[in-house]
């Protein structure tokens, strides 16, 4: 009753109402049965409006509103159903635009972008498990990058997770070049510098030109790895006399302790191709 009151429309009828009582009061007796046969007409249209409200408010009984609720209950679920599904959307095309030039130059690759769900805060050498697994093409031994080069590898997968050892890990073999010298050798962590996030650019021979600031890139010698994936920055020279070799150490382009955002090289093109002729050999 209280919001019937309140309305606009019955606030207008008020006014109306009250002007024309005045105008009977202040008018003469002639006027005044023109005032009362308007008064009344109004007063009987604005009773007939109110009853039906009333009646239609009424007429729905206790099922057909619950009806009404559970289908009003529905469509919002729906619509929150469709908002998680845009917002993810578009996430997923906001870490694949931080791909899209990798992607662009070499069209052969499938990419699965994914986020870190967590790390290992065990392992020292920063292996974490992404949201994606092998209901999304994710095997294990797939190269994984982020945004500015290869960080690591897929070790263990299941339906929708997967773990990955890093370029910091000695887990880790990749085929690597220098892109400046042509000098070849194996990319593999140590426990020596992954705390600083960097890696080893090991089993140099003793003629190489390495330098510092010179690039290293993944060789694509095994089949494992696409040629061509930087992997980082020469930044010391050294000599392991353990197995009387010299080596590199190689500053990571992506600081791989906070990476969120990386992707999946689920194919590309001479994916396994060079071990499969040594199995068929």
């Amino acid at each position: 009753m209280k919001e019937f009151f309140q309305s606009p429309k019955i606030k207008i009828f008020l006014s109306v109402l009250l002007v024309l009582i005045m105008l009977s009061v202040f008018t003469r007796n002639v006027e005044n049965n023109v005032i009362s046969t308007t008064l009344n007409t109004v007063t009987y249209g604005m009773s007939k409006v109110s009853a039906a409200a009333s009646a239609d408010s009424s007429s729905k009984g206790y099922d057909e509103l619950q009806h009404e609720n559970e289908l009003l209950s529905k469509a919002n679920r729906e619509l929150r159903a469709k908002l998680v599904d845009y917002y993810n959307v578009k996430e997923e095309n906001t870490r694949l635009w931080m791909f899209y030039g990798l992607k662009k130059s070499h069209e052969d690759y499938t990419l699965i972008p994914s986020t870190v769900l967590r790390r290992d805060t065990n392992d020292e050498f920063g292996s974490f498990t992404i949201d994606k697994g092998t209901a999304s093409a994710v095997s294990v031994g797939d190269p994984v990058i982020g945004e500015n080069g290869l960080i690591g590898w897929i070790s263990e997968a299941d339906a929708y997770t997967a773990k990955v050892v890093t370029i910091l890990s000695p887990q880790t073999s990749i085929g690597a070049a220098d892109n400046a010298t042509g000098d070849t050798g194996i990319i593999t962590g140590s426990a020596k510098y992954a705390e600083a996030g960097r890696t080893t650019f090991t089993k140099l021979n003793s003629e190489n030109k390495v330098k510092e600031g010179d690039i290293v890139t993944s060789s694509g010698a095994s089949g494992i790895y696409p040629q061509g994936l930087a992997l980082g920055e020469v930044i010391e020279i050294g000599y392991d006399t353990y197995d009387s070799s010299y080596y590199a150490v190689i500053q990571p382009y992506d600081e791989i302790g906070k990476v969120l955002d990386v992707a999946v090289i689920a194919d590309f093109e001479g994916q396994g191709e060079i071990l499969k002729k040594e199995s068929d050999e």
